[in-house]
């Protein structure tokens, strides 16, 4: 047997097609509102995740357009806490698709609901988000639909995945500017059409969710800088997603900072108290003091006992 008759069914499918095809394809998601649905496709034993169209909206060149622009502006990023888009390809039963990374996690509105956020985590979850945000910003790209349901948090480590940049908003496109997104996570110059949007329109949408976190947990931390993400002027939010995580360490170590100060001025005082009243001696007890002088207590005369004057010694 030759070289050219060795072969495995694996190697015949890649020599065939170019790629093995995805099975086990099942539907997992369709957006009720959007255009999209979402399945589950296995290929070389790995799951991943594709995103296509509906079928009454496949074929039609907008939604097309907008199903191919959310693959460009996915493709290009590169980060640990953003879903990664591996690729574009056209399958027979589904028509284009986005190619997508499967995340083994679940939805932070899942999470929350279960009970499983603590304040540790909210803070973990609000620094992650924003270094996405941060990194997303200086692409000139912004989310757009900012809200629980497109944050996956990570079964392994509890780590953030932004996921759905099917709203998102770049320079390089001119379509779908227009109000999208969810109206309760939507900053209010977001409603107004032909109104451009920056990064403080995500950072407003980053605050109502953290406003979310903040009253679950009753954390008033969280609650101030949710505040000021969520002003009504765009001018009087943060600046960038890397100043609201920049406020919320500095009160964290503000606190942190007070509670050290507290415990140094308490040992201050204690070692005081030990300097001018403590003993090493137990014999001695008290030490009257003359002067510059003292003496143990046992070594008091009559004398000094009588008339409180000091014996010479």
């Amino acid at each position: 047997m030759g070289d050219a008759d060795i072969s495995s069914g694996f190697i015949d499918v890649a020599q065939q097609t170019g790629e093995q095809l995805f099975t086990e394809l099942r539907e997992v998601y369709v957006s009720s509102a959007g255009y999209e649905r979402l399945f589950y496709g296995r290929r070389y034993g790995r799951l991943h995740i594709l995103k296509t169209l509906k079928p009454a909206y496949a074929g039609n060149p907008f939604y097309e357009e907008a199903l191919h622009k959310e693959f460009s502006i996915g493709y290009r990023l590169e980060h640990p806490h953003i879903v990664r888009v591996l690729g574009w390809e056209t399958l027979p039963d589904l028509g284009h698709c986005i190619v997508m990374e499967y995340i083994d996690g679940m939805t932070l509105r899942q999470f929350m609901e279960q009970g499983k956020l603590t304040p540790e985590l909210a803070r973990k979850f609000v620094c992650e988000l924003c270094d996405a945000l941060g990194y997303l910003h200086n692409k000139q790209i912004v989310h757009r639909d900012l809200k629980p349901e497109n944050i996956l948090i990570t079964h392994n480590g509890c780590n953030v995945k932004l996921i759905d940049f099917g709203l998102s908003d770049s320079d390089d496109y001119d379509i779908l500017k227009l109000p999208a997104g969810t109206r309760y996570y939507l900053a209010p110059e977001a409603l107004t059409p032909g109104q451009p949007l920056d990064c403080r329109a995500d950072i407003f949408s980053l605050g109502v969710i953290m406003g979310e976190m903040a009253e679950l947990l009753k954390d008033k931390q969280l609650a101030v800088v949710s505040r000021k993400c969520t002003r009504q002027k765009p001018a009087q939010r943060y600046v960038s997603a890397r100043a609201v995580a920049q406020a919320l360490c500095a009160k964290a170590s503000y606190r942190g900072r007070t509670w050290l100060l507290a415990a140094a001025v308490l040992l201050l005082f204690v070692l005081y108290i030990f300097y001018r009243y403590g003993v090493t001696d137990e014999r001695a007890v008290s030490f009257p003091v003359y002067g510059n002088r003292s003496m143990p207590i046992e070594q008091w005369g009559d004398s000094a006992a009588l008339t409180g004057q000091p014996q010479s010694f």
